[in-house]
């Protein structure tokens, strides 16, 4: 991962031990990237452990703005300003289960779990630090999607498929995006 020594990197998802954000943040830290990783439950301080040295850990739920707000606050305080968000957390990486469900037979409430977790903690994490890397003139955001709604449709996943859909229109609305 050519020029991330010595910058700040924050990426979410990291809370299982197969998950694809703690994969990112273990690169990341071994390239000498700072590393911020977050997760809903106590096990990310010891997943921040593991990784070491530069590395800082703490609980967040980051479908409440409040908890965006501290964790960047603190990451910045702890490691310096963002310069590389990776936007992993998603349905699975929190914990949390969503049934299957048809766009006949989701209720509101289903709607807003499964766009709050899959697409507006990802709108309000990258509003959060999209400033300072504009300010900075330099910073990296990559939003991870699925081809879950943006390229396949899959029976009984419509909430997830459109979160998905509009996480890739989003990715390629913002200024230095990257769709993985």
């Amino acid at each position: 991962m050519p020029g991330v020594r010595s910058r700040t990197a924050l990426v979410t998802g990291c809370g299982a031990a197969d998950s694809i954000g703690f994969a990112i943040a273990r690169r990341l830290a071994a390239e000498g990237a700072r590393v911020a990783i977050t997760s809903t439950t106590d096990r990310i301080l010891d997943r921040g452990r593991e990784l070491g040295k530069g590395v800082f850990a703490t609980t967040a739920d980051l479908t409440r703005p409040e908890d965006i707000s501290r964790f960047v606050t603190e990451v910045e305080a702890a490691l310096g300003p963002i310069e590389i968000l990776i936007n992993n957390a998603g349905m699975v990486q929190t914990g949390k289960k969503q049934k299957r469900t048809t766009f006949a037979d989701a209720s509101d409430a289903a709607w807003d779990f499964g766009l709050d977790i899959n697409l507006t903690q990802v709108f309000r994490l990258t509003r959060a630090v999209l400033p300072g890397m504009i300010a900075r003139r330099y910073g990296r955001i990559v939003q991870m999607s699925s081809v879950t709604g943006p390229l396949v449709a899959i029976q009984g996943s419509a909430i997830y498929g459109t979160a998905k859909a509009a996480l890739t229109g989003m990715a390629r609305s913002c200024p230095g995006g990257l769709i993985a």
